[in-house]
């Protein structure tokens, strides 16, 4: 249950943080009302990735204390892993402006995006390998697609 509900917040807090700061950035600049709305989005983020560590703890614990060992195993499993990592890694490097807003919010959002499909996907055969593969693709195919929107947005605002 912790894993849903964490996973709720995030994927959904990452979509509103892809339409909050295209609306930002219509005329681009961030007001301060913009800024605190998203302060308040990536807060309720925060707390899905809080959950969902915490759930990912108890569920590695308890499997390995039941002496079950699929969860060490399991392919689709690790790549999910994977994910949530980034995930917490690249909000690190969004915070100290490390990395740069297009990647940032193309890591976020295809992660969150892709380890919720994972989960609901049920039983996959592919290699760690194929899903990180398909994984960087997706990065670099949302962040074209998420330019392109800016690209849009901000040109039909500017435009009389």
């Amino acid at each position: 249950m912790g894993h849903v509900v964490g996973t709720i917040l995030g994927v959904g807090g990452a979509t509103i943080a892809e339409v909050q700061i295209n609306k930002a950035l219509r005329d681009r600049t961030i007001s301060e009302d913009e800024r605190s709305l998203m302060h308040a989005n990536y807060f309720l983020i925060r707390i899905g990735m809080a959950i969902i560590l915490l759930s990912v703890i108890g569920i590695f614990w308890y499997q390995l204390n039941a002496g079950s060992m699929w969860i060490l195993t399991s392919e689709k499993l690790w790549a999910k892993d994977v994910m949530f990592l980034a995930i917490f890694i690249n909000a690190i490097l969004l915070t100290k402006h490390w990395i740069p807003l297009w990647l940032g919010a193309s890591i976020s959002f295809t992660s969150w995006w892709g380890a919720a499909l994972l989960g609901l996907a049920g039983r996959l055969k592919y290699s760690f390998g194929t899903y990180m593969i398909a994984y960087v693709i997706a990065i670099f195919a949302i962040a074209g697609i998420l330019h392109l929107i800016r690209q849009r947005v901000t040109k039909n605002t500017l435009t009389p």
